[in-house]
């Protein structure tokens, strides 16, 4: 227990515990080092790892007794590794989504400043089709897209729109139902029709708010995402 492993990830630590369990050949009822102990090993607050042991004492992987000790439940190394791979696919949409809310900002304004009033009918167009299959409960994601790229279309900025597009394949995750979700986002969808008048009326103020308001909502239903 002399050797002191730097972690910094929530995920890292997961991983950490997992290759204790596995290395020290622990099966279900074997019990893992006091919390203490496992602070100063893994280099981490007692809230990280507080953290990390509750979300594998829901997934069922260990048994937090107080007063006694954290015991070992299950040592399938395959729910460990789903467990991880979530939190970092967690992780990463995040902060893509820290990315994308710096880029749309600017985006807004600029199709502010200079979208013809042909380009927004494009704009509006993908909104129709958006809110009629909404409407008639029928996913939307390719349609919801497809109305953010015409948005990007308009911006009038060649560097800007291939900045926004050289992270396309990224961005794309988000409307392929990520972190097993099976409708995610239809929450945001109403709020298109307040971003789009926004844009139409040439009101920089409302449209960056609305804008705004549908990435911050992205982003609470990727961290509620269990």
């Amino acid at each position: 227990m002399s050797k002191i492993i730097r972690v910094k990830l929530y995920s890292e630590v997961i991983e950490a515990l997992r290759t204790y369990i596995e290395e020290h050949n622990l099966s279900k009822g074997d019990k893992l080092p006091s919390q203490a102990e496992l602070t100063k090993l893994l280099n981490v607050s007692k809230g990280t790892l507080r953290e990390a042991l509750r979300d594998l004492e829901d997934k069922g992987v260990v048994e937090v007794v107080n007063g006694m000790g954290i015991y070992v439940v299950d040592k399938n190394p395959d729910m460990i590794t789903a467990q991880i791979e979530f939190r970092r696919e967690k992780e990463s949409i995040l902060e893509l989504m820290e990315v994308r809310r710096v880029l749309e900002t600017e985006i807004v304004h600029l199709v502010i400043r200079h979208a013809t009033d042909e380009e927004l009918d494009e704009v509006e167009k993908w909104l129709r089709i958006l809110m009629e299959k909404y409407h008639r409960g029928v996913k939307q994601n390719k349609e919801d897209r497809a109305f953010h790229l015409a948005i990007y279309r308009c911006c009038h900025n060649k560097v800007m729109q291939q900045v926004i597009l050289s992270i396309e394949d990224l961005l794309s995750k988000l409307w392929e139902f990520p972190l097993g979700l099976k409708d995610p986002f239809t929450t945001t969808i109403p709020y298109h029709e307040n971003l789009f008048r926004a844009l139409r009326n040439r009101d920089i103020k409302e449209a960056q708010y609305f804008n705004d308001k549908i990435l911050q909502m992205v982003c609470e239903e990727v961290r509620e995402a269990l």
